[in-house]
């Protein structure tokens, strides 16, 4: 009985980590095409992740506005705050820095992270910068067998792996997306094809936002959405985007993120819930150690022998 408790609770973690890793497959994949294709390390993602969340909430609530109606204008919302950020900061700040560019960026879309939700929280007042719940979908209880999770759980997974394979086509077979990847591997070529990069770059904080905007509302129907809200996910955003890889498929980035969240709540399981964030950084660790190791001795990677053809078998080279 103990053993079969046992086997039921892991279980249950793993399906838990599962919901959970699902959203951080779409995290990283906001997160890591605006970095894939610009190239701006846009920390402040934080912050439009946390303006669609919290206005959301935060409309439905106090303006008498129908939810659907409220999470159309967060989502509006974000998608504008990326294309300020990307016109008003990111760009002259790439132009005057040059080579020097990504770093600042970083420390100018830091700074924006930590100023907006700050001017939020003035705007609306401390009473509701403490905290808004966006009530839309239920969270009644759903079980199967010993495993429970709720009516919330099942959309959220369906919704965010949705927005990935819509990503995904979107990406491989529409013409946007092939002006996106264009982009993405040689902007200089793309301008002399007639491809404008920096309305591109535009279209890509949008679909970030979008992206972005979709997990944050998902999070205030489970949370409580406040404006520093994008700080966690932030962190996950980068761990699953650089863990598969800067301009990966979506639907690799999705798996990625996934797999991380299972990791995440098996771990809960074996080890203690307070380890869950510190298996993530060690996965992020062992990552960045691999690639370091990669570019420094590659030869480590290569395997010992002599591959012979098939051609080279049969000419008996």
């Amino acid at each position: 009985m103990i053993v079969l408790a046992s086997i039921s609770g892991f279980i249950q973690y793993v399906v838990d980590g599962f919901i959970n890793g699902s959203s951080y497959g779409l995290l990283g994949l906001s997160f890591g095409l605006v970095v894939a294709v610009t190239g701006r390390f846009h920390f402040a993602w934080a912050t439009a992740y946390a303006v669609v969340g919290f206005f959301a909430a935060y409309i439905a609530n106090h303006t008498g506005v129908p939810v659907v109606p409220a999470i159309v204008i967060a989502l509006i919302g974000g998608a504008l705050f990326n294309i300020l950020v990307e016109t008003l900061i990111y760009r002259p700040v790439a132009r005057r820095a040059a080579a020097q560019a990504l770093l600042a960026i970083f420390v100018a879309s830091f700074g924006v992270t930590i100023a907006v939700p700050n001017l939020i929280a003035w705007i609306v007042g401390t009473g509701s910068a403490g905290g808004e719940s966006l009530n839309w979908i239920s969270s009644r209880a759903l079980h199967v067998g010993n495993i429970t999770f709720t009516v919330l759980d099942v959309i959220s997974v369906a919704t965010v792996w949705a927005c990935g394979v819509a990503t995904w086509a979107l990406l491989k077979f529409s013409s946007l997306g092939r002006r996106i990847r264009a982009v993405q591997v040689n902007p200089g070529m793309a301008e002399a094809v007639g491809i404008d990069s920096g309305r591109t770059y535009l279209v890509v904080f949008v679909i970030s936002a979008w992206l972005g905007g979709v997990a944050a509302l998902l999070a205030a129907m489970r949370n409580t959405a406040t404006a520093n809200m994008g700080l966690t996910p932030v962190f996950y955003a980068f761990v699953v985007a650089f863990a598969a890889g800067l301009g990966r498929s979506p639907l690799r980035v999705m798996v990625v993120g996934a797999a991380i969240g299972v990791v995440e709540g098996a771990s809960a399981q074996l080890l203690n819930v307070q380890w869950q964030q510190v298996v993530v950084f060690a996965i992020l660790l062992v990552y960045l150690v691999v690639k370091a190791a990669r570019a420094w001795r590659p030869s480590l990677f290569q395997i010992r022998g002599t591959w012979r053809s098939p051609a080279g078998v049969a000419g008996g080279g």
